[in-house]
């Protein structure tokens, strides 16, 4: 055997040992990660939120918990809201107008003034603020809830697609069985929309309620 096959064959012989090394580690991780999601221990546990709270954060808690309190509006809902509207970024203005946080239309921010201090008195860059974004993103949201009799999903769907529309679906039976609540939603956009604001909802309170 010539000095390169020697070579050749100790060189393959450490790609297999690699090879090897790195999939016993790939295992160990899989084998750890499933302990420690199914481990009922309270550090574990603790450990678990510190994980989910990365991809369901609790951002601008101040704002939330006063609105949420003022509005009589569920903490983890608008948390989900804002979490699928903007990724809790306050500087987001989407293709069609929307802005801020919870993505409100100027046209509608105008309106729900209207509706809570009898008069338009902030700009449509206002809705950048985070406070103010907040507070009329929740009432809204506080509105939709009681049109729809608490009912989230269709009060979400309502948020994304309009009221309009909305009332349009409930009254089909096709999208409707009681002409309260939404059974099938015929808009893609917003039948995704619904299923992240739900799954949204249900983490928060399971993280942190």
């Amino acid at each position: 055997m010539s000095r390169y096959d020697r070579r050749h064959s100790r060189e393959t012989k450490g790609h297999g040992a690699l090879g090897f090394l790195i999939t016993f580690v790939l295992i160990a991780f899989v084998i750890v990660l499933v302990i420690f999601f199914l481990s009922s221990d309270d550090a574990f546990k603790g450990a678990k939120k510190k994980v989910y709270s990365v991809f369901y954060p609790q951002k601008y808690e101040q704002q939330v918990q006063k609105y949420a309190k003022e509005f009589g509006v569920e903490e983890p809902l608008i948390y989900s809201v804002i979490r699928t509207e903007s990724g809790f970024r306050p500087e987001v203005v989407s293709s069609a107008g929307a802005m801020g946080l919870m993505q409100l239309m100027p046209s509608t921010f105008d309106w729900l003034q209207q509706e809570l201090e009898g008069s338009v008195t902030y700009s449509s860059d206002s809705l950048l603020d985070p406070d103010i974004n907040i507070r009329y993103g929740t009432y809204l949201l506080s509105k939709l809830l009681k049109e729809h009799n608490g009912d989230i999903k269709t009060a979400a769907a309502a948020y994304n697609a309009g009221t309009a529309n909305v009332q349009s679906w409930l009254s089909d039976g096709a999208y409707s069985q009681d002409g309260k609540t939404l059974s099938n939603i015929p808009f893609d956009e917003t039948r995704t929309y619904v299923d992240r604001v739900s799954e949204g909802y249900e983490m928060y309170k399971k993280i942190y309620y």
